[in-house]
């Protein structure tokens, strides 16, 4: 089912939650899109006050990854507590025509937020929407975030938070801990510093 409408934001962000407290001292901004949380999840918005079109589907299995059209794309883990997973605006402004995100109820999902028109107005006001959002979940697992399409904004958030203290740490979905991956990391890394400074 795919369903979508114009959404007021405020400070930036619009949620992914239940009809439960929002756990913000777990939120986790690493991308810099898509910030997950103990439960539910906040997306970074563009510009700071004004419209954004958004666009939501629920899946029974991943779908498959269509980027033709986004600037930005990313899966993050997604937890319901209260098995009313829908999107809203965080400040009781929710569109009645996005739909229910999770009808298998409660549970972990993965969520893909893409993204387009971020850097068009960044942190300015916007009357009309100049921003668009596809967020698709269907249930799965709790996995590593992954981006998918990246863009300066994504890199600079990387970069930005490369280095997360112990306590942030916690707070992440379970990673892997072989060497590999800890290698394959510090290469991206190395990589994004390279691409900022080239630009």
């Amino acid at each position: 089912m795919t369903t979508s409408s114009v959404m007021f934001v405020n400070e930036g962000i619009f949620g992914i939650s239940d009809d439960a407290q929002v756990p913000m001292e777990t939120v986790r901004w690493s991308n810099g899109l898509a910030a997950p949380m103990d439960h539910g999840a906040w997306v970074l918005t563009g510009i700071n006050t004004g419209l954004v079109n958004v666009t939501a589907q629920c899946f029974d299995a991943a779908p498959p990854i269509e980027a033709t059209d986004w600037e930005e794309i990313v899966e993050v883990s997604v937890r319901s507590i209260a098995g009313d997973l829908r999107i809203n605006s965080g400040y009781s402004i929710t569109p009645d025509d996005l739909p229910l995100l999770n009808p298998q109820g409660p549970g972990w999902y993965r969520m893909r937020v893409h993204a387009s028109g971020r850097s068009i107005n960044p942190d300015g006001v916007s009357d009309e929407p100049v921003e668009d959002y596809l967020i698709a979940v269907w249930p799965q697992e709790p996995a590593e975030s992954v981006v998918i399409r990246s863009s300066k904004m994504i890199d600079e958030a990387l970069l930005a938070n490369a280095d997360a203290t112990p306590q942030e740490a916690a707070h992440s979905t379970p990673e892997p801990h072989d060497t590999a991956e800890r290698d394959r990391r510090a290469d991206v890394r190395a990589r994004l510093l390279r691409s900022l400074q080239d630009d």
